[in-house]
């Protein structure tokens, strides 16, 4: 058994033909879905990279594992604050599978030796071996550039954009950090990025843009050419896998470390490039797919509430080995089967509001914590030590438009107790 893992960055599966969306923007995903288990309410731990990817492989909840920052990240890669630290990399490694992926060497301390950067070419040079891949395109993510092919794929027939217009869809098309004039990125402050500069068609760049409603069909099509970017790659992994006779025996995952704004609250991207980050589902919903036919059914959907820890739970529950290291997911495998209809009720997220773009000395954080019928946000400036709460009735208020934090005061002081047991668990 392999196991593809692909982490494509900022994807809203609201625009994914099989979690509904009309248009044609993943033909290839969604053949996974109907091969295998899609999960309906996967829930981030993050409105950023960095936190995600380390939950994701780790399991751990960003209250435990602590990785929020750029200056933890700094400390994490060059300061040995994990050293001698076991990931589940390890252990697939010590059980026989090579551990590798695209761009991770930045995720070094998680158990990634090395990168290896062309999968199909890895693909058929370990034909005769058992691996784990960690896959992360990066279509999806600012600027949305797609060719112009499929911007007009997608585009609404009747869209006539104004000059003003086109000329904020020419900022979306070049630059990652989008954001209005009263906030400012690290990036600008002069701040050195410890990841580094970006590859060539997603490099560092900023410009202060104000979206108008009228821009959002422009918008949405250049976002859904990128998702079918995205997805042409999908479809040419997936053949590859038929060339070399191993799609059955490989574990396909797709998954993204957090959403997309889309102008639902004004801003385009999410926390680091738009530095207004916010809990609220465009951003923190994400898609998760698994297909392996030999030990999942086909066609199968999972309406629980999961979170991204719960993946890693999963693959070594399918694998038949034990996690025996520090973790807070569980594996889904007893919903998948439908065994029980039972699971852990809530999911927990934290962000800056500026993400990895924060500016130095910045210490605000966002905390959620959701279940399928509700979400209860706290916003925490520890420096004056003040806090503000936002309650939404999900079930009602889909898109979180009604605060109803004064209205409904039980099920805020039940969430808010939850919240803050969650948030006082040892970093």
């Amino acid at each position: 058994m392999n196991i593809l893992v692909i982490l494509e960055d900022a994807v809203r599966p609201a625009h994914m033909g099989c979690y509904g969306y009309p248009k044609n923007t993943t033909p290839n995903c969604d053949r996974l879905a109907r091969e295998g288990v899609r999960f309906d309410n996967c829930i981030a731990v993050s409105t950023h990279t960095f936190p995600s990817v380390v939950s994701i492989t780790t399991g751990q909840t960003t209250a435990t594992h602590g990785l929020m920052s750029p200056t933890n990240y700094t400390a994490w890669m060059n300061e040995g604050i994990w050293e001698g630290h076991r990931t589940p990399l390890h252990l697939l490694e010590d059980n026989g599978f090579l551990v590798d992926g695209e761009q991770v060497t930045r995720w070094a301390p998680l158990g990634f030796p090395h990168d290896a950067d062309d999968l199909e070419g890895y693909m058929e040079q370990n034909r005769d071996r058992q691996w784990f891949y960690f896959a992360e395109p990066y279509p999806t993510h600012l600027p949305y550039d797609p060719p112009q092919r499929y911007y007009d794929m997608f585009v609404d027939e009747d869209f006539e954009p104004s000059p003003e217009t086109l000329e904020r869809l020419e900022i979306v098309r070049t630059r990652m950090i989008l954001h209005p004039p009263d906030v400012q990125s690290a990036m600008e402050a002069g701040r050195e990025d410890p990841i580094g500069d970006g590859d060539d068609a997603h490099k560092r760049s900023t410009a202060i843009v104000e979206f108008q409603p009228e821009d959002a069909p422009g918008i949405r099509a250049l976002y859904d050419g990128e998702m079918r970017v995205f997805d042409d790659l999908v479809g040419r992994w997936i053949a590859k896998l038929q060339e070399l006779e191993q799609l059955d025996d490989t574990l396909i995952v797709i998954i993204s470390d957090h959403g997309e704004e889309l102008l639902e609250r004004g801003h385009v991207g999410h926390t680091s490039c738009n530095l207004k980050g916010t809990l609220y589902d465009e951003c923190l919903r994400v898609p998760l797919i698994m297909r392996y036919p030999k030990k999942l059914p086909a066609g199968k959907v999972v309406t629980q509430q999961i979170s991204q820890i719960d993946m890693m739970p999963t693959i070594f529950d399918l694998l038949g080995l034990e996690l025996s290291l520090p973790h807070d997911g569980a594996s889904t495998l007893p919903l998948i089967r439908g065994e029980t209809d039972r699971f852990r009720e809530e999911a927990y997220a934290e962000t800056m509001p500026a993400g990895w773009q924060a500016l130095e000395g910045d210490k605000r954080r966002i905390w959620c914590v959701r279940t399928l019928g509700w979400k209860l946000i706290m916003n925490l400036d520890p420096v004056t030590d003040t806090r503000s709460y936002e309650l939404y009735n999900l079930l009602d208020d889909p898109g979180e438009q009604n605060n109803v934090f004064d209205q409904e005061p039980a099920k805020a002081a039940e969430l808010k107790n939850k919240l803050q047991a969650h948030m006082a668990r040892p970093d």
